[in-house]
């Protein structure tokens, strides 16, 4: 998958401007949270990118073998996709600030691509995440501002 290839939602910010990514829980899509930053931070530059894997018609961003029991090996490859996508956009708008905002399945993925790629954000909202893995440390999570709920 390449940095571009996910379908996804754009609404363009002011110059200078947050750039936010929003995640979808499972079922969910692009539209999910879209408008949520233009809410709360007016004039963010605001990207959602569509989960491409189908479970039983709901859309997601990695397969699970069952409730709560992630493919890792999906997991893993799906991380690399979004960190690409993600780079490549962050790259593109030239935002300082960005801000990852992921609800559930949503949560899961961006946590997972925060902790093997720290530098893509600077502030993370990860909303009923669920990871039943321990992740590495990462030390260079130290300065990122990050909400978890549950």
């Amino acid at each position: 998958m390449t940095e571009t290839s996910y379908h996804f939602a754009e609404t363009e910010g002011a110059e200078g401007a947050p750039l936010v990514f929003t995640f979808h829980g499972t079922g969910g899509n692009e539209q999910q949270f879209h408008d949520l930053p233009s809410r709360v931070l007016p004039g963010a530059h605001v990207i959602s990118p569509r989960g491409d894997v189908s479970e039983h018609g709901a859309l997601r961003y990695f397969r699970r073998r069952a409730e709560g029991l992630y493919d890792m090996a999906d997991l893993t490859t799906r991380t690399e996709a979004m960190a690409g996508f993600i780079a490549h956009h962050k790259a593109r708008v030239g935002a300082e600030r960005v801000i990852g905002l992921g609800y559930s399945n949503g949560a899961n993925i961006l946590a997972s691509v925060a902790f093997k790629h720290p530098e893509l954000f600077s502030d993370l909202a990860l909303l009923h995440p669920l990871i039943p893995w321990t992740p590495d440390p990462q030390p260079e999570l130290a300065g990122t501002r990050v909400l978890v709920t549950a």
